[in-house]
């Protein structure tokens, strides 16, 4: 949180195997609340990293009133839930006191990679993986087993018991979300919903994965929402925190783009922190919303540094080729080993015999033909310079 504002985006980059997917289940955890934690943390040594023999979550907390709350867990490898009770008791009453005044404080819902709806066509009811509520919220971070609540569900509750007036909820939670489809109608002898496309009318487990993991766990989002605010007029405008990593999974660019500007619109007191591996999800993010996990060697631990300056107001290209994504080149790969060969030859040049020098020349003809990427404009290249500038000098200053 900043000194006068709550900042609403946190975006997340990193290289697989750096802890992204940690981070979340981490705030998640610490979030839980001593009756929810238990399923969450079913198996305690599995959070230690291999060779060390305690771990340690920690997070500072802000109520609506600007009351901080320092929450940590600590624990040791083969400790017992109890043992983990007993050495967090304090921190674990301070959380117990906040929820067990209302359920409402602290609300938290996350969504995993493998976010998946259930067989839509399944007579049979779901079953969380999770009983307490609280951990069922951010089941699919912890466990591959859970899935969303079927939206096709949620949406014959609200139209048997609002009847019309339930299915236009539905549709205004998903309209904006899915460009080129909209829900038609429901299908109660099949139990699914049916959608207008332009290929016709489709049901919702026929739609492409895209399709599918959006209205997946965004059909299940604002339930979570609408069952622990029933009260609210509007329970979308509640105040909340939502965890999601890779935000934009399956998702076509054109849509990662757009999710954003979907969420802050449907949800604009709602707190987001996800992670992603997309330049042009991380290029959506403003001053002092985007970070990325690093190791500065193999060996090191992974470090949290935060993007300078403003990706939005950047290029793709240059978001790419700044340090949260450490790419030298836009060029592809090929193009790549060609400069690196001709480069090679070159500095052989005066040695070189006939193939060699064909060789080169062949090289030297198919790069003359690429785009050249460094054709920008005065403005591009004062604001790169700059950029450099600065992360040079807080490199300097972190170093003495």
């Amino acid at each position: 949180m900043d000194s006068d504002r709550v900042r609403k985006w946190t975006l997340i980059l990193g290289e697989n195997g750096t802890g992204k997917s940690t981070v979340l289940r981490a705030i998640a955890l610490v979030t839980a609340g001593s009756e929810a934690l238990p399923e969450l943390l079913e198996n305690p040594d599995a959070w230690i990293r291999i060779g060390s023999e305690t771990c340690s979550v920690a997070a500072d907390l802000v109520t609506a009133d600007g009351e901080e709350r320092h929450i940590s867990l600590t624990w040791k490898r083969g400790q017992s839930i109890r043992d983990i009770f007993d050495k967090n008791r304090g921190t674990l009453d301070q959380l117990d006191a906040a929820l067990h005044h209302t359920d409402r404080n602290y609300f938290t819902v996350g969504y995993g990679t493998s976010r998946r709806l259930p067989g839509v066509r399944s007579p049979a009811p779901t079953r969380e993986v999770y009983s307490h509520p609280r951990a069922a919220r951010v089941a699919t971070l912890f466990s591959n087993d859970a899935v969303m609540d079927p939206l096709g569900t949620w949406a014959m509750d609200l139209d048997y018991r609002r009847s019309r007036a339930g299915l236009d909820i539905i549709r205004n939670v998903l309209s904006d979300v899915l460009p080129g489809i909209k829900l038609l109608r429901i299908d109660k002898e099949q139990r699914e919903l049916l959608f207008e496309t332009p290929d016709g009318e489709v049901a919702l487990d026929q739609l492409s994965d895209g399709y599918q993991n959006v209205a997946g766990w965004y059909g299940d989002l604002p339930y979570r929402i609408t069952e622990t605010y029933q009260d609210y007029r509007h329970p979308l405008k509640a105040r909340g925190l939502l965890l999601i990593d890779e935000i934009d999974l399956h998702l076509h660019f054109l849509w990662q783009r757009r999710l954003r500007q979907f969420l802050d619109e449907k949800m604009p007191n709602f707190q987001i922190l996800a992670t992603t591996h997309s330049p042009l999800t991380a290029q959506e993010a403003g001053e002092g919303e985007l970070y990325f996990l690093r190791r500065p060697q193999a060996i090191a631990a992974v470090e949290l540094e935060h993007y300078l300056g403003a990706p939005n107001r950047l290029f793709t290209h240059q978001v790419l080729m700044s340090a949260a994504f450490g790419l030298d080149s836009v060029s592809s790969k090929r193009v790549e080993d060609m400069r690196k060969e001709y480069e090679q030859l070159k500095e052989k040049e005066g040695t070189l015999r006939a193939a060699g020098k064909k060789r080169m020349r062949e090289l030297a003809k198919q790069l003359a033909d690429l785009p050249d990427w460094s054709h920008e404009t005065e403005q591009d290249r004062r604001q790169t310079a700059l950029l450099k500038d600065v992360e040079a000098a807080l490199k300097s200053a972190k170093q003495e």
